[in-house]
């Protein structure tokens, strides 16, 4: 059960195990550095997710499309990805999916962009909700009770579904906008220079609490 929304509009040092990501270590790799942190191969813990160095993932492995089609890299915006971040949250704490807010101040893109101090020509949003285990799309899966454990049912042998890596879900959520045209049309589009990407952790009711995440990418011109 995955969901995809995309949203457009337009106007004429050294990282090791036990360290914080931060907003200044954006500054201190790029796409290629950025895949000797140790923290990014390691299982997502649904009880203390580190969501700072899972947005960095994303922004990182998005930018690696970016190289792909031969585009300038997003520049990292720190209050973009406040909005990102803002909007993943306010999606999982009011229970809804939309690129329209149900807070009255924060409604469109535009006045999430504004609450920020931020008025760009040309702006756009991604949004996604996705298994945070790599869970295979339409598999039956046994109820995880008592043991919390997830396993996909009706095989020989007790198949256990792993939880996502910080890198491993960057690449799965990326990949699923990259398939998806209006998604590809917005990590494409010339016209955006700058991201930020945000995610919050939700547990789905109706597919036996497995861990999921909303994410957001909001794109913004310089």
């Amino acid at each position: 059960m995955r969901k995809l929304l995309v949203f457009g509009f337009t106007l004429i040092f050294q990282f090791t195990m036990g360290q914080t990501w931060t907003k200044d270590s954006y500054s201190k790799y790029d796409e290629f550095t950025f895949y000797r942190i140790e923290a990014l191969y390691e299982q997502i813990d649904f009880n203390q997710p580190d969501a700072a160095l899972l947005q960095a993932a994303i922004f990182f492995v998005t930018n690696e499309e970016r190289i792909k089609a031969k585009l300038p890299r997003f520049k990292y915006n720190s209050k973009i990805e406040n909005v990102a971040a803002g909007h993943a949250s306010d999606m999982v704490k009011y229970g809804f999916y939309s690129h329209t807010s149900k807070i009255r101040i924060k409604r469109t893109v535009q006045d999430r962009f504004h609450l920020e101090g931020l008025n760009p020509e040309f702006y756009g949003e991604n949004i996604c909700s996705t298994y945070g285990l790599q869970y295979e799309n339409g598999r039956k899966v046994n109820p995880p009770y008592p043991s919390g454990v997830f396993t996909y049912a009706f095989t020989s042998k007790k198949e256990t579904i792993p939880p996502h890596t910080y890198i491993s879900f960057a690449k799965e959520v990326v990949k699923l906008w990259m398939n998806s045209p209006g998604h590809r049309q917005n990590i494409l589009n010339p016209s955006f220079q700058s991201l930020g990407c945000g995610v919050s952790l939700y547990l789905e009711k109706n597919f036996y609490n497995m861990p999921y995440f909303k994410v957001v990418q909001n794109f913004g011109s310089d």
